[in-house]
């Protein structure tokens, strides 16, 4: 396709992150996925078990509001 062949089909998409996201990513995932990390690496003092480790706590942070809340009586 050469830029002669592009017509109308050209579209620009603009993605927005907004400032909360970028503060949550940074809040959760770096920070405590870092500390996560130390504590099983000074735990088990395998690297692989304290990687996998950070992600799991990462993500169960990350998902357990919506757990919660299903638990909870009506």
């Amino acid at each position: 396709m050469t830029l002669l062949d592009m017509g109308k089909d050209n579209q620009i998409v603009f993605y927005v992150i907004t400032g909360s996201t970028i503060k949550r990513f940074f809040l959760l995932d770096l920070i405590v996925g870092t500390g996560i990390y130390f504590s099983v690496k000074f735990i088990s003092s395998s690297v692989l078990i304290a990687s996998i480790g950070s992600f799991i706590g990462t993500e169960g942070i990350k998902k357990a509001p919506k757990y919660l809340k299903k638990m909870q009586w009506n």
